[in-house]
């Protein structure tokens, strides 16, 4: 038996509208606290980032810590993919509607 699903274009419409996220000040802060600050401090802060977790690995005890630290060493490079999709969240903020 097959069922047949008809799509009224004027619901899914104001459905898309109703999901499209609406602009807030919480969203922008949050764009720029969790994608460009982190890269900003990674900046200026790189090495002694490196620095304290490779203080970290040498007194780890455990083989997993000393896995995690050495790998949180590259935190202290400035990552590409996310500075480029802060900048796609935040063109995404300024395209998407008025709350209200």
């Amino acid at each position: 038996m097959k069922y047949r699903v008809r799509i009224n274009q004027e619901k899914l419409d104001e459905l898309k509208k109703k999901l499209q996220p609406g602009k807030s000040w919480w969203a922008l802060m949050g764009i720029i606290f969790f994608f460009f600050l982190p890269e900003i401090a990674a900046y200026f802060y790189g090495d002694e980032i490196k620095h304290f977790f490779a203080l970290k690995a040498g007194s780890a005890d455990s083989y997993l810590k000393v896995k995690l630290y050495t790998e949180l060493e590259t935190l202290g490079e400035n990552s590409l993919f996310n500075i480029l999709l802060g900048v796609l969240f935040t063109i995404w903020f300024f395209k998407a509607r008025k709350k209200g």
